[in-house]
């Protein structure tokens, strides 16, 4: 199992820091092509869009192929469009090729998954938190290297190219080890369509909606919030999210643990009162240690609600694992397709800060929700 651990993580390390490194350059490209917060906003979709799209191709292949072949095509597409985003030199190219970023990144998303609940079967235990762990030190190495790039002034082009050759050399270590999917998983479970989900799935869906979109907004809009309105800040820009990855990898290592203690409703709950505390910190506190901190509390908070979501669903006895994690998926990819335009007019309107209060809102509401309308038998 060691080795199946190992090849399973490195296609989270390989989302992560894909994910991360697009993340640390959204200012560069802002002042590049002198685009206002809606007009990134618009480009921004690009990406959620490209997601919306694929997932539900993703869980039907999932239902026609293997996890490990949809991975290792989700990593080659991976190394063929973050170079594209570096060659990007206006509007239209640069969400064209977010569009191909966003399918990357997600039908790699439902293949990975997919991997760790087959792993969770074998193993007879929770696991997924983990794996997500190591989605989140990719985010941080992405963050942290990005910040040193973007200092020694390397264009967009050169960064990105150097984490498509990461992307190409990673292959031959996670390929042959990757678990062969066993057909009689899905054919245990009704084929339902993703656009037909139960009840409790789509529960599961709204609040891993509210994740999604707070773990989205951290990842496009922190970064920015820190150039643009922290003052005295000795650090690079990438502070803000740095102290966020570097909580998500923390909470994550310690979630399935936690969850296993306490159970995966009273983490749900607890993890959206801290995503919304840490957001308030960082937003109402002017020193920028609290708001590092802020962002810190922000990154424990939202660390647990989408591996949890993920695990949950996959276990479903209703529906088939691939296409449980792709349905939610598939509704809680909404929040990305909103999250950005949304903040960004907001910001155009009101300023950003303020437009960072949703996150306040949606944490408060994952943790409603968890509390009062969800009901979960499995720890």
């Amino acid at each position: 199992m060691g080795k199946n651990r190992f090849s399973i993580s490195l296609l989270f390390f390989i989302c992560g820091i894909n994910f991360a490194s697009w993340a640390t350059r959204i200012p560069d490209f802002k002042a590049a092509l002198q685009l206002s917060d809606a007009d990134l906003g618009k480009v921004l979709l690009g990406s959620p869009i490209g997601s919306l799209i694929s997932l539900p191709l993703a869980g039907w292949l999932l239902t026609k192929y293997k996890s490990k072949y949809i991975s290792l095509f989700s990593v080659g597409l991976y190394a063929f469009v973050v170079p594209a985003i570096g060659l990007a030199n206006n509007q239209l190219t640069l969400f064209l090729a977010l569009f191909g970023f966003g399918m990357a990144g997600d039908i790699l998303n439902i293949a990975m998954n997919t991997q760790v609940v087959g792993l969770e079967a074998k193993l007879n235990k929770v696991a997924m938190s983990s794996f997500h762990a190591v989605f989140s030190i990719g985010l941080m190495t992405g963050a942290f290297l990005g910040g040193i790039i973007s200092k020694y002034q390397f264009t967009p082009l050169q960064h990105f190219g150097g984490i498509a050759l990461i992307d190409i050399i990673c292959i031959p270590f996670f390929y042959p080890f990757l678990l062969e999917d066993d057909p009689k998983v899905e054919q245990k479970q009704e084929k339902k369509s993703i656009l037909r989900l139960p009840p409790y799935l789509i529960i599961l869906s709204i609040i891993a909606l509210c994740g999604m979109l707070c773990e989205g907004a951290m990842a496009d809009w922190i970064t920015l919030y820190f150039k643009e309105n922290v003052q005295g800040n000795p650090f690079p820009n990438t502070i803000g999210f740095s102290a966020f990855a570097l909580a998500m990898v923390i909470g994550r290592f310690m979630g399935d643990t936690l969850t296993l203690k306490f159970g995966t409703k009273n983490m749900l709950v607890t993890s959206g009162i801290l995503l919304a505390l840490g957001m308030l910190i960082t937003l109402i506190f002017e020193y920028y240690y609290i708001k590092i901190a802020g962002c810190f509390i922000t990154g424990i908070g939202i660390s647990t609600i989408v591996p949890l979501i993920y695990s949950a669903a996959g276990n479903s006895k209703e529906i088939a694992p691939s296409v449980a994690i792709a349905g939610v998926s598939t509704i809680a990819y909404a929040g990305f397709l909103v999250g950005p335009v949304l903040i960004g007019y907001l910001s155009d309107f009101i300023g950003l800060p303020q437009a960072l209060v949703l996150l306040i809102v949606l944490g408060l509401l994952a943790s409603i929700i968890s509390k009062f309308s969800l009901k979960i038998n499995r720890n």
